[in-house]
């Protein structure tokens, strides 16, 4: 499991890097309003945000690499559940939240 998750952090620090270089080339782009929500209504702020959800993007793998268990997860160990499963739903759950945060980033700097 820990080449596992070797290669994990490897293709998150990849895609941050990656997300990290277009945010920066782009920048001068990007309008001075950019979409910060989306569900019941559309809501914008400042293109500085984006540094804002980049900084939590980093922030959030460090966690995950440092095998920070987010509260279900942690909750999850307490029942007879394998450790296998739980740490492959550590992985999933990792790889979507650096995805997801570098989507809106991402959406940003394709507007």
């Amino acid at each position: 499991m820990e080449k596992a998750r070797k290669i994990t952090n490897g293709i998150c620090w990849g895609i941050i890097i990656i997300t990290g270089l277009l945010l920066l080339v782009s920048w001068k782009e990007i309008p001075a309003l950019v979409i910060t929500h989306i569900g019941a209504g559309v809501s914008y702020g400042s293109k500085n945000t984006l540094l804002v959800i980049f900084g939590i993007e980093i922030v959030v793998n460090v966690l995950f690499m440092l095998h920070y268990d987010i509260p279900f997860i942690r909750e999850m160990r307490k029942t007879k559940m394998s450790s296998g499963l739980l740490n492959v739903m550590a992985i999933v759950t990792q790889i979507a939240a650096v995805i997801i945060l570098s989507l809106f980033v991402l959406l940003a700097v394709m507007q």
